[in-house]
């Protein structure tokens, strides 16, 4: 049976859009991979070729199908290369949108060119269901024929494969400050007492599910040093009590970004305002590795999804020093660690505490040395106020 199909710029445009509808209001279905594979391996080359070849003796229909294919290959990779180099980058809806208006302007070419050649000449696509007859092909139409159908099969089987078995992107967050013009620069750092500077703070989600974060805002090592306000957009202050910014149900590749307000509340030279990022995902995998301030090394490695642990102390002095290590919860220190370390000696221990967020803080004598306070992303400023 023959079937002829005189609208396939038509279908083919249809199709595409459609594709476009259903991903944006049905994100996860069949339906999404049925009407996907076609718009990557088949329509942008199809529609190239149709506007290039619009006779119907042009090109034969292996070849026409083999072109269609190939080249849809390349075209979706130059895409690609072309909107890395763009502010929308390499993702999903950019790269849709390319293809459609890729295959639309094609698809308007090729019917233009095809209006004006004569009915008899114009390339009219049709297929016929069943078997080919192979005894009336030649050689090359055969092994064209077989390597084409190989062709297609391991695209549709590495496409199969990879949809089933998607990998999951790299996974990170973006955290910025920016001057008030919302550019990296200006930012205020000479104030007088009782003046109040600017900064744009911005987080992006790429960590590929939704995220809740909290952004908390220190200077030289506390809150108590610093007032801090959101700034609407009719300029009105908001208090941030605890100067701390709570950022809840952050959807992937989403951005959130507010205008701070903050005002020193003592003099000093080199005065150090950290702008500190924390989210509630466990760290696997943590490392801390440290010099102290005499000297010694200290590592700490940790894995707060399995409460487990170890910290490794390298005297690099002549005399002993003592240690003490905290591993707070919730305000409360959950494991308590002493160790001493002899003149020139290196010592490793394993730490154990619940699962869940938690802050680390090493003693040194007596004195704080080193403290992990679970952020983990930090900017800063250095700040003079007279």
């Amino acid at each position: 049976m023959k079937t002829r199909q005189d609208k396939d710029l038509w279908l083919i445009g249809i199709l595409a859009i459609l594709l476009i509808l259903t991903i944006t209001f049905f994100p996860i279905n069949v339906a999404r991979i049925i009407l996907g594979l076609p718009l990557m391996l088949f329509f942008p080359g199809y529609t190239l070729v149709a506007a290039l070849f619009p006779r119907k003796g042009d090109l034969g229909g292996v070849e026409r199908i083999a072109l269609s294919f190939g080249l849809s290959i390349v075209i979706a990779a130059l895409i690609g290369f072309i909107l890395n180099y763009t502010p929308w980058g390499v993702r999903l809806y950019p790269i849709l949108i390319s293809l459609t208006v890729f295959i639309l302007a094609m698809s308007g070419v090729a019917w233009h060119r095809r209006k004006r050649l004569v009915e008899e000449d114009r390339f009219q696509a049709s297929f016929n269901v069943g078997f080919p007859l192979w005894r009336g092909q030649g050689g090359i139409d055969k092994a064209l024929s077989i390597v084409l159908t190989l062709a297609i099969v391991g695209a549709i089987g590495t496409l199969a494969y990879v949809i089933a078995t998607p990998r999951i992107g790299e996974r990170f967050s973006e955290f910025y400050i920016l001057g008030p013009q919302g550019e990296a620069g200006e930012y205020p750092l000479n104030l007088a007492l009782g003046e109040k500077g600017e900064i744009v703070l911005g987080i992006v989600n790429r960590e590929q599910e939704e995220m809740d974060y909290r952004v908390k805002v220190i200077i030289d090592g506390g809150v108590e040093g610093v007032k801090t306000w959101t700034k609407g957009e009719n300029g009105e202050l908001t208090p941030i009590a605890g100067n701390t910014i709570n950022v809840e149900g952050l959807a992937h590749e989403e951005k959130w970004e507010r205008r701070l307000v903050f005002e020193p509340l003592q003099r000093g030279e080199g005065q150090k305002m950290e702008f500190l990022l924390f989210s509630p995902k466990l760290r696997g995998g943590h490392h801390i590795r440290s010099q102290l301030g005499s000297g010694n090394f200290a590592d700490i490695e940790i894995d707060e999804t399995e409460g487990k642990g170890k910290i490794t102390l390298d005297n690099k002095s002549s005399v002993p020093y003592g240690y003490k290590l905290e591993v707070w919860q919730g305000g409360v220190i959950q494991q308590e660690l002493s160790l001493s370390v002899g003149g020139g000696e290196k010592l490793e221990e394993g730490i154990s505490f619940p699962v869940g967020q938690s802050i680390f803080q090493l003693y040194e004598d007596g004195r704080l040395a080193l403290k992990d306070s679970g952020a983990g992303l930090s900017v800063h400023l250095w700040l003079d106020v007279s």
